[in-house]
Formats: structure tokens, C-alpha cells, sequence
């Protein structure tokens, strides 16, 4: 199920280089995308005054479903009609690409809070499933950009035999269209999954649940109640079903505000920054980087099976960790077209150990911060808080960098074929 949230945006995400030199925007279309997911917030902040106005009537079923099945209807719209331009504004602009970017935003950020609290049904150590289905979500668009054939290096060419360069990209070995397609496909893929878990009794088969639960025969009056239920016996009844211990509002508060911080970095800011960090040291660095991305998940979660809980003071310190190896990316990206190491092979290593530290450590903690929610805090609406507070930090950390980059010209774009760090 979880396998539908997100992988059309981290789809485009990964193709951007094919898509970038098709549109007007060029290379700030990753930042413009970013505002975009920040002005898509507005509909989780409709389904959290939802929840909060119909208490023990809300269900979260209809919006899964709504999710998954626009989610299809916007990835074939957009592998049909992504090239579409239209005069507004004074300029050109991408409306079709960034009208749907902008859909599929509000329905992925949607999906981190009705998935989650989905999951109130189901026994804790279910929660790694939903884990493994979002690292997938990137995992699956980078298996099918390297099937693509993008990567390497810009190819720079003169024009008549002249001083001046022009750069030309290779041709993938299929289209955008056929990717977004393939993307529809796998979201199509994740709609029959989740009718199957709703409507068969796969549930019983794989013992997700306790019988008495399960065997219940809905009625017409009860049906909502019902859907509300968790579909695991309550802590209080089955001690075996949770863990003796809970969570006080204090550390909860705390775990929250840890998860904002690291969803601010790893959601908000660094998505808008990976062009002006790593294209300084080459299309390679770029392309290695984006291969190795998408295994950061899988690997954390690999991680967390075998560390499966932080005091809190360790989950502090690896927080003030990623915050430092932010800084240091941020830095790098500043400093762009021409940081330290530029055009250098060590250079490149630089940025891409500390990116997938970065990515790695900050993974890890979501992961044990969801465990540890799921598992201590006895409030059945704790995974819907957090699944809001990561939509409140990628809030956080997307506006103000779409402001850097846009309005303030903070970041330099470095441009293929041209001479940078010329040292004397």
C-alpha cells in the first residue's frame, strides 16, 4: 500500500535530467517543485481539522483510496501531456508538469498521514512493512532511470568551429512518457494490493491481527465505528501486543520536535540543493549520487532491525549530527559553481559520503522515532501526529530554501560546458 505514496514525486525527482532540458524553468525546477509540495499542505492541515471535528467518525479509508486512484489519473495525464507550455506570467511556464506536480504533492502529503494512522490496526512490527514500502518508492524510479540510459557526462560540442560550446545530453532509451506510464502501473499495482488487504482475508492468513477482531461481521450501523477500530486487541487487554513500557508527554513532545527537525532537512532543504552541491564536481557526481540515494532507505531500515531502539539522548546527539553534516552541505552548495575540490574526484566523494551519512542517519531516526511512538505512546492517534509532523517540517525546510534560490539568488547554478576555478 505505502508503495503508492510518494514514488510519483520521487519519480520525477529522478528524471529530472531528462525533463530539465525540455522546459522553460531549467534547473530551478527542483526548488519550484519543492514549493509546490509546501503549498500542498494545505489539504493534510483539511484532513487534520477533519479529524479533529468527526473524533471516533473519521476514517481514513475513503482517503486512501482517493490517493491512490487520482494518483494513477494524474501520472497518465502528466506522461501525456508533461511538455505542454503556455505564455503566463510574462515567460513560458511548464503547466501541465508543475499542475500535476502539484496534484500528486497534495495527494503524497495526504498520504503520510492516513497511511500512518492506518496503521493503528495492524501489530508493531507491521510498521517496517509501510518503512519498506516508502524506501521502495525510490528505490523502484532509480531502477528504471538506470534502465533509461541517463547519466554521465554533458557532451560539449562547438558550434562552426567556433570558441563557443554548446551542450548536448544523450538520448535516453525511452521516453518520459513510458516512464510515467511504468510509474502508473506500479501505483495501479499498490490500488489492487490495498483492495486485496481490505476485501480478502489475507489479514488472517498472515496473523496481522488478533482473531476476535477479524471475525467480526460488519453491519450497516457499526461499519464507521468499526473502520476506526485497531485491528490489533488493545495494550491494556494483551500485554504481549505492546511493550510494558510508555511514553510520557514529555518524550513524546520531544521525539516530535526531533522529527520536524530531521523531515525540515531531509524533506524541506536538501532536495532544492542537490544541483548547486554536487554538479560543481561534475554530471557524474550527480549521477553516482543519485544511483546510491535510493539504497539509503532500504539500508536504514536493514539498520534498524537489528537497532531497534535509542534513548533519548542518543537520538539528540545523531540529530545535532545530521544538522552539522547539513551545514556542511549547505556550505558546499553556497560556494557553488566553485567550492573547495571542485572539478576533483575527492571533492566528489566529499559530497556524496556526507549526503548519504546525512540521509542515512536521518532515515534511521524516523524510523526508530515511528517505532518508539507506535510502541510506548498509548494514544491511538500517535502515528497520526507523526506522520503530521513530518509534513510540518518539510513545510519548514522548502519554503525558506525555495526563497534562497528564487527571490534571494543565494545559489549559483553551475552551467554545463563553461570554465570554472580557473586557479592561477
Amino acid at each position: 500500500m505505502n508503495l503508492s505514496a510518494w514514488i510519483d514525486i520521487q519519480g520525477l525527482f529522478v528524471e529530472i535530467p531528462v525533463i530539465v532540458p525540455f522546459t522553460p524553468e531549467r534547473w530551478t525546477l527542483p526548488s519550484i517543485a519543492s514549493i509546490c509540495i509546501c503549498a500542498a499542505n494545505i489539504v493534510p492541515i483539511i484532513v487534520v481539522i477533519l479529524r479533529w471535528r468527526q473524533r471516533k467518525r473519521f476514517s481514513e479509508i475513503p482517503y486512501i483510496y482517493m490517493i491512490i486512484i487520482i494518483g494513477i489519473i494524474a501520472c497518465i495525464l502528466l506522461a501525456i501531456f508533461w511538455q505542454q507550455t503556455a505564455f503566463i506570467f510574462g515567460r513560458q511556464r511548464s503547466v501541465w508538469l508543475l499542475s500535476c506536480f502539484c496534484v500528486l504533492s497534495m495527494l503524497d502529503c495526504t498520504s503520510s498521514l492516513v497511511f500512518f494512522d492506518y496503521m493503528k490496526r495492524f501489530r508493531t512490527h507491521y510498521l517496517k512493512a509501510v518503512f519498506l514500502g516508502e524506501a521502495l518508492t525510490s528505490v523502484i524510479p532509480t531502477l528504471l532511470i538506470i534502465a533509461q540510459g541517463v547519466g554521465g557526462e554533458t557532451i560539449c560540442t562547438q558550434i562552426n568551429n567556433t570558441t563557443t560550446v554548446q551542450a548536448s545530453y544523450t538520448q535516453p532509451r525511452f521516453s518520459v512518457r513510458t516512464f510515467m506510464f511504468c510509474i502508473a502501473g506500479i501505483i495501479t499495482a499498490s490500488l489492487i494490493a490495498f483492495i486485496l488487504l481490505r476485501w480478502t482475508n489475507i489479514i488472517i492468513l498472515a496473523n496481522a491481527t488478533q482473531p476476535n477482531t477479524c471475525d467480526i461481521v460488519k453491519s450497516n450501523t457499526n461499519i464507521i465505528n468499526e473502520e476506526n477500530m485497531p485491528m490489533v486487541t488493545d495494550a491494556k487487554s494483551l500485554s504481549f501486543s505492546k511493550n510494558t513500557q510508555t511514553m510520557s508527554r514529555r518524550t513524546f513532545s520531544l521525539l516530535l520536535i526531533i522529527n520536524i527537525v530531521n523531515t525540515t532537512i531531509s524533506f524541506g532543504c536538501l532536495p532544492s540543493l542537490n544541483t548547486y552541491a554536487l554538479l560543481p564536481f561534475g554530471q557524474k557526481a550527480f549521477y553516482y549520487w543519485s544511483i546510491l540515494i535510493p539504497g539509503i532507505q532500504p539500508l536504514a531500515l536493514v539498520v534498524s532491525l537489528f537497532w531497534k531502539s535509542l534513548s533519548n539522548t542518543m537520538i539528540v546527539i545523531q540529530s545535532i549530527f545530521v544538522c552539522v553534516l547539513s551545514a556542511m552541505i549547505f556550505i558546499i552548495a553556497k560556494q557553488s559553481p566553485c567550492p573547495w575540490l571542485a572539478d576533483s574526484t575527492q571533492g566528489a566523494a566529499m559530497i556524496i559520503v556526507i549526503w548519504l551519512l546525512t540521509s542515512l542517519i536521518s532515515t534511521f531516526l524516523r524510523i526508530i522515532i515511528g517505532n518508539r511512538i507506535k510502541n510506548e505512546w498509548d494514544d491511538d492517534k500517535g502515528m497520526f501526529y507523526f506522520g503530521g509532523t513530518a509534513q510540518l517540517g518539510l513545510l519548514l525546510g522548502a519554503i525558506p530554501t525555495y526563497m534562497l534560490i528564487n527571490v534571494f539568488d543565494l545559489f549559483i547554478e553551475r552551467k554545463p560546458c563553461q570554465t570554472y576555478c580557473i586557479s592561477s
